[in-house]
């Protein structure tokens, strides 16, 4: 991931860290600017890892912004547990015990699934909706669609339509000229 919106990557080690303090200080702000760190990183040079932190980041974003998740006994638990895997996460990626890293982020994606299924309020589901989002942010970002789909495993139609729905495309700030891209590039791979 990258540092301070320049092009140094952050360690899959720090990355758990970084989520595992904003959860614990249930800094929805913080968590989301982690998930578009994360997103960026994979669209730039993709690694499952590091994709599926930017799941996690948004999921524990949405998590940490509602209220409801708190004040229930099941979902509580199921935060702890996640912090846990955090924490177990960082030391796998310090370790470089990826398998293990790959294991506990699964875990991870299974109890806050759970936790949506005990108060479930949509037809899709939140992790469901976290990798059509980031389908969504790959494909604006100029991503193919087939990419897109690939990366995240979503249906290419489910991720024309959402696209189609959001201002998605609109509200993407960084319009950069090819010269732009390939400085940046030669930043990343000198």
């Amino acid at each position: 991931m990258f540092k301070n919106g320049d092009l140094l990557p952050i360690s899959l080690s720090e990355t758990a860290f970084l989520i595992s303090s904003a959860l614990q200080s249930q800094d929805v702000r913080a968590m989301r600017k982690i998930n578009d760190r994360c997103i960026q990183e994979t669209a730039v040079k993709f690694s499952r890892y590091t994709y599926n932190f930017a799941l996690i980041s948004y999921v524990l974003s949405k998590i940490i912004s509602k209220p409801r998740y708190f004040s229930q006994r099941r979902p509580k638990e199921a935060v702890a547990k996640v912090a846990e895997l955090l924490a177990q996460c960082e030391e796998a990626a310090k370790s470089a015990n990826y398998s293990q890293l790959g294991r506990l982020q699964e875990k991870m994606l299974l109890e806050m699934q759970k936790i949506d299924d005990e108060d479930r309020r949509f037809v899709r589901g939140i992790v469901q909706k976290a990798r059509l989002k980031i389908a969504a942010i790959l494909y604006a970002q100029g991503i193919s669609l087939g990419n897109a789909s690939q990366i995240t495993g979503t249906e290419k139609r489910e991720l024309l339509l959402y696209a189609g729905q959001t201002t998605m495309f609109d509200r993407l700030k960084e319009k950069k000229s090819m010269q732009e891209r390939m400085r940046d590039l030669r930043r990343i791979f000198p």
